[in-house]
C-alpha cells in the first residue's frame, strides 16, 4: 500500500539525483514537487500503460445485472521482474455503495496449459491502495501492482481475478474506503470473469491486502447474508479495517500524511455533502489536485512534509459526515463467513500490529473462525534492499492455506 512511497525515495538516493520541480513534461504543478516527488512520478510513468477506449463505459450505460460483462480484451502488456503475465482485461457492471449501476474494470490471469477437471481454482485479489485517479488502476500498471504475488498463485495452478475498483481505470471517482462498493467490485468481477474466460472453477478463495484486506473482510461479512457460491475462505494481510484509527495514525506520522486526503476524498465521493474544509487545512487542500493527477507514490511525496495541525483541522475526526463515514465503513467487527487467515507483520508502520490484534480479537468475539499469525520483521510492503513485506514474506503460508481450502482440509483457528 505504501511501497511506492519508499521506492521512489530510494531511487533518488541511489542515483544521487537532484531533480528540479517541474522537470517532467506536461505537469504544471499547483503543489510542491521536490526530488522525491519527481522520482516517484518518473517511476509511476515508467510503470504506466496507456488508458485506451477499452476503459470507457458505454454512454449512456444501459442498466444490466451486477457482474454482467460489458467487454473483454486480451493483453500481453503486463510483466513482473522475471516473466510476462498474459491477461484478459474485463469491463463489467458493478454497483456503487448506494446501489447505482457503474462500470468497473479488472483483469483475469490463467495458468498455462489445460484446465483441470472442474476448471481452474480461482483466487480473487483485492488490491491495496494505489491512488484515486483513473490512471491508478492496477490493470493500467505494467506490473499489475501485485503482479509478483499473482505470479506465485499462477505457478501454483490458480487462476487470478483482479478487480481495479470502480473509478480506477473507469470514469467517475473512486470511493476509497467505501466497504460496500469495494465488496461489490470484488464479487461482480468474479461473476464477469466467468463470462469472459471459459474453464474457471466455481470454487474460489479471496486474498486482500491493506485497503484490499478491508474489502476482503467486507466480502466475508456479506457472505453470511448474501453468499456468492463456491466461497472457501479469505486470506487477509495487514487490513485497513478501522479507518478512523488509520486516519488518526497517518495524520501524525511523517511520510504517511497522503493517506488522510486520499481517505477524505473517498469519503466525499461517497457523500458529496461532506465538506473537506472541516477535515483538511488550507495548506493540505491546496495540494488536492495531486489526488486527481497522480497515484500513491507521488501523493505520499507531495504530502510528506504535512503532519498534525499542518495537515488536519482541529476536531477533524468528529466532523459529523466524516466520522459517520469512518465508523460506517469499519470492518472486522462483525461475524464473517468461512475460515479466515489473518496475517500481520510486526514491522508494519502503517497498519500496525496493535491495530490488527484488535481486529483478531473482535472477530474471535463474534464467533468467527480465524487463524491469526504474526511475523517478526515483516513490513507492510516490500522495499527492495530494506525490508520484506507481509505479502512476500508470508506467501508460503498463504499458498499452503489456500491449497488446504481447495483440498477440503479443516481450517485451524487461534480463537480461544
Amino acid at each position: 500500500m505504501m511501497k511506492l512511497f519508499r521506492t521512489a525515495a530510494a531511487a533518488v538516493l541511489a542515483a544521487g539525483a537532484m531533480i528540479t520541480a517541474g522537470a517532467v513534461p506536461g505537469h504544471a504543478d499547483a503543489y510542491p514537487c521536490d526530488a522525491w516527488c519527481q522520482a516517484a512520478r518518473q517511476q509511476q510513468q515508467a510503470n504506466a500503460l496507456p488508458r485506451t477506449a477499452f476503459y470507457d463505459a458505454p454512454d449512456p450505460l444501459r442498466w444490466a445485472s451486477a457482474g454482467t460483462l460489458i467487454r473483454k480484451q486480451a493483453t500481453t502488456d503486463h510483466v513482473t521482474a522475471t516473466r510476462p503475465l498474459p491477461a484478459i482485461r474485463v469491463l463489467y457492471h458493478s454497483r456503487t455503495g448506494d446501489g447505482r449501476d457503474v462500470a468497473a474494470s479488472g483483469v483475469v490471469l490463467v495458468p498455462e496449459g489445460v484446465a483441470p477437471k472442474g476448471g481452474w481454482p480461482v483466487v480473487v485479489d483485492a488490491h491495496g491502495a494505489s491512488g484515486a485517479g483513473r490512471d491508478c488502476a492496477p490493470s493500467l500498471m505494467r506490473d499489475l501492482y501485485h503482479g509478483d504475488q499473482m505470479a506465485r498463485f499462477l505457478d501454483s495452478g490458480y487462476a487470478v481475478v483482479a478487480p481495479d475498483y470502480a473509478g480506477l481505470g473507469t470514469d467517475g471517482r473512486h470511493a476509497l474506503g467505501d466497504k460496500t462498493a469495494a465488496a461489490n467490485d470484488v464479487i461482480y468481477a468474479l461473476r464477469s470473469a466467468r463470462q469472459a474466460v471459459p474453464g474457471l472453477s466455481q470454487r474460489w478463495v479471496l486474498w486482500g491486502h491493506s485497503q484490499g484486506g478491508a474489502a476482503a473482510l467486507s466480502v466475508a461479512e456479506r457472505q453470511l447474508r448474501r453468499p456468492e457460491p463456491g466461497y472457501l475462505g479469505a486470506v487477509v494481510t495487514s487490513p485497513a479495517a478501522d479507518l478512523a484509527q488509520i486516519v488518526e495514525h497517518a495524520a501524525t506520522q511523517p511520510g504517511l500524511g497522503g493517506f488522510v486526503p486520499l481517505i477524505a476524498t473517498g469519503a466525499k465521493t461517497a457523500d458529496p455533502g461532506l465538506s473537506l474544509e472541516g477535515i483538511l487545512t488550507p495548506q493540505a487542500r491546496q495540494r488536492l489536485d495531486v489526488i486527481r493527477t497522480d497515484c500513491l507514490g507521488v501523493i505520499g511525496a507531495v504530502y510528506n512534509d504535512l503532519t498534525g495541525p499542518d495537515l488536519v483541522q482541529p476536531g477533524y475526526l468528529t466532523e459529523p459526515r466524516f466520522a459517520r463515514y469512518l465508523t460506517g465503513n469499519a470492518t472486522g467487527r462483525r461475524p464473517v463467513a468461512g475460515p479466515l487467515l489473518l496475517l500481520q507483520g510486526d514491522a508494519d508502520t502503517l497498519v500496525t500490529k496493535a491495530m490488527t490484534d484488535q481486529v483478531a480479537a473482535s472477530l474471535c468475539d463474534t464467533g468467527s473462525r480465524v487463524d491469526y499469525r504474526t511475523y517478526p520483521g515483516l513490513a507492510h510492503d516490500t522495499y527492495p534492499g530494506q525490508v520484506t513485506g507481509i505479502d512476500d514474506g508470508a506467501m508460503p503460508d498463504i499458498l499452503t492455506w489456500t491449497a488446504d481450502r481447495f483440498h477440503g482440509k479443516p481450517a485451524a483457528t487461534t480463537c480461544a
